[in-house]
């Protein structure tokens, strides 16, 4: 393994090194170098970074079967919910900590570990109980607010969440509702291709050119929409309604990715803001609320 180096030390025998690794808090594997007797302790394994596991001539590599698993507790937080997908097996849904910016300063997020294969982090969420209104929306400029996605009203500002995508990477979008008085669910993750970048890049980083819809994202299996099952109608651009993009021209500030991000205007429309809250919603008769009825948000 390169690059994951805890500590380096020497040890006589692999074996040695085998225990200071059950010592080491995020052992999770080690590097042993027969003829220098460098015992390197690393806080991945093979499976979480096979891109950084490379053959070297006289070295051994173990993984530690009574490793920790990332991101259980405080002092072993992974990256991303992605990251602990992939540093482990057998992973299931729930709260886990993440340091994205190596600040020694965890936090807990929500995280998603089957939709698709896993490994979506939440970063907005709003789930209707019984109230007849919402206290006023909270917005955030730090990334680290989306900790409070039980709240159901914070969102955090597209500016804070292309800061995270700069520390954890995400490649992907992904979009879910369901409101039980349409009977529908608005299912869609934006692909993995180059389509799929620059939808997230219009959403998290520049608005300036409003993106093709069609081909841009899949629908989940969940998913029975009007809106992801007509593509070519959304957007408007200025110009054109109904015009295969993604947005509406006028949202392109700090909220563009809650505000409206999928719209067949004067049709149905997508809206994450907690005073609005439409999925798959007819903009002049809205339907009306109910107890269960959930919107959010993840990013992969």
């Amino acid at each position: 393994m390169n690059g994951h180096v805890i500590t380096s030390q020497a040890q006589m025998n692999i074996w040695s090194c085998f225990q200071a690794c059950k010592r080491t808090l995020g052992c999770q594997s080690i590097n042993y170098k027969v003829e220098t007797y460098t015992c390197d302790i690393n806080n991945r394994t093979k499976k979480g970074r096979p891109y950084k596991f490379v053959a070297m001539k006289g070295s051994v590599y173990l993984e530690n079967p009574f490793r920790a698993p990332l991101g259980v507790v405080k002092d072993l937080p992974g990256l991303s919910c992605k990251d602990i997908s992939e540093s482990q097996e057998n992973v299931v849904s729930g709260k886990y900590w993440i340091d994205p910016s190596g600040s020694n300063d965890p936090f807990t997020v929500m995280c998603d570990m089957e939709t698709d294969g896993g490994g979506w982090t939440l970063i907005a969420q709003t789930v209707f109980r019984n109230s007849t209104s919402f206290s006023p929306m909270v917005r955030e400029k730090n990334f680290r607010m989306i900790q409070n996605y039980s709240s159901g009203i914070v969102r955090v500002d597209v500016t804070a969440i292309w800061q995270l995508k700069q520390l954890i990477n995400f490649t992907q979008l992904r979009y879910f509702c369901h409101k039980k008085s349409t009977g529908r669910i608005f299912h869609i993750m934006t692909k993995r291709d180059s389509h799929g970048e620059r939808a997230l890049r219009y959403l998290t980083e520049d608005p300036s050119v409003q993106p093709r819809a069609c081909g841009s994202f899949e629908t989940l299996p969940d998913d029975n929409s009007f809106l992801a099952a007509n593509c070519a109608k959304w957007g408007n651009d200025g110009v054109n309604s109904e015009c295969n993009k993604w947005g509406y021209y006028k949202n392109k500030g700090n909220y563009r990715i809650y505000n409206d991000p999928i719209i067949w205007e004067g049709k149905y429309y997508i809206n994450l803001k907690p005073s609005i809250l439409a999925c798959d919603d007819s903009r002049d008769m809205p339907h009306p609320l109910s107890p269960g009825d959930k919107w959010q948000m993840y990013v992969r």
